[in-house]
């Protein structure tokens, strides 16, 4: 079968001479099946350190689909319903102001939900350093909880009126807050008791200890002004606390745990342990394209992904073939580099992980070159 993935194995062996991404792993599971799996480069930039299988990652805004599995999940438990008021369970949202243009403010003029969270249509940035934020991070010591955190970002007002744009943001975050008051449970618990366990993943954490760090691969930054990669700290930014838990960005873990979460996913909500995490139709749901006129214009303006891609709750889905990649194949990636594609029909799930942070390339030139490789060798 390896035979059968030369060329993806080729591409992989390269990675570090086309791109200066010192590290990578590959894996695919076909029908909760491992069909292929490679890691090329080193644990450390100077290539002293071969990778041996089993490092840690971080995989940042990988993170959103277990975040939007939980939803799934809560929903079908009848907790919630998709178009719910936010409000409902954030009271401190319940009067949110807008930011005019002009700099003034103003009542929003819709009622901001849940399916606006998981669209990215709720009005929120990426800013993680207004003031309503740092302040209750320096009052707390570091020690403020994901809700105390989500309730002081709610004192900041909005970009624009929930469901009038997109815009890439902290909507995931806020709705880790939202998990935690409809389950009773702190997220990163809720997504280990809920989503892990039962799939049988132990490698998967929000806050990683000093032997998994040991274990992780040196984690780059790209300086585009001066065309370098620069060795960066095995921090995590959107950690914006000590016990803070990123429903957008927190989770640290091994390919060969999260390609288990993948598969279920391609395979209609079940494990290759045979547990359910999520009913077929919550799966199909999530990868239905939720976005039309302005705010599909603003997710293909703004995220430059391909004509072909919509956007459901919280993650891509491709609406037709486009370079490779078939029709109905859907997923996300990460601020380093990680890349997470399912494709049901074909019951297919690929994860791809690296560690270099803003490198524009990962997803304009390696990751689709990755995904051609792959669907042409699967389709071999």
């Amino acid at each position: 079968m390896e035979m059968k993935f030369t060329e993806v194995t080729e591409f992989l062996d390269q990675v570090n001479e086309r791109y200066g991404v010192p590290a990578c792993e590959c894996i695919l599971y076909q029908n909760h099946r491992q069909i292929y799996r490679h890691t090329a480069g080193h644990l450390d930039w100077e290539g002293t350190a071969p990778l041996a299988g089993g490092e840690w990652y971080w995989i940042y805004s990988c993170t959103k689909l277990m975040t939007m599995t939980a939803v799934m999940q809560l929903r079908e438990r009848g907790l919630l319903e998709l178009d719910d008021p936010v409000a409902k369970y954030l009271p401190e949202l319940s009067a949110p102001l807008v930011r005019e243009a002009d700099g003034t403010l103003r009542p929003a003029r819709t009622v901001m939900t849940l399916r606006h969270l998981m669209t990215m249509t709720g009005g929120f940035t990426y800013d993680q350093t207004l003031e309503s934020l740092v302040r209750q991070r320096e009052e707390s010591h570091n020690q403020a909880t994901t809700r105390q955190m989500i309730a002081a970002l709610a004192r900041e007002p909005l970009a624009f009126d929930p469901g009038t744009h997109f815009c890439y943001s902290m909507c995931h975050d806020v709705m880790g807050a939202v998990i935690e008051v409809v389950s009773g449970e702190r997220f990163s618990d809720y997504v280990s008791r809920h989503i892990a366990a039962p799939l049988g993943i132990t490698g998967l954490t929000f806050h990683p200890d000093g032997e998994k760090l040991d274990h992780m691969p040196d984690q780059l930054f790209y300086v585009p002004e001066e065309d370098k990669m620069i060795r960066f700290p095995k921090d995590n930014s959107h950690q914006l606390t000590e016990p803070y838990d990123s429903g957008g960005a927190g989770i640290c873990c091994r390919a060969e745990d999260y390609i288990l979460f993948l598969d279920a996913l391609a395979c209609g909500g079940v494990g290759a342990n045979g547990a359910r995490i999520l009913t077929p139709e919550s799966v199909a749901l999530l990868h239905v394209n939720q976005l039309q006129g302005t705010t599909l214009d603003d997710f293909h303006n703004t995220m430059k992904p391909s004509p072909a891609e919509g956007y459901g709750l919280g993650m891509r889905v491709h609406l037709s073939d486009d370079g490779g990649v078939p029709a109905g194949e859907f997923g996300w990636d990460g601020a380093a580099g990680a890349l997470a594609s399912m494709e049901p029909s074909g019951k297919l799930s690929i994860f791809y992980v690296q560690h270099v942070l803003n490198y524009l390339p990962n997803y304009a030139d390696l990751h689709p070159e990755l995904l051609r490789r792959i669907y042409e060798s699967v389709g071999e």
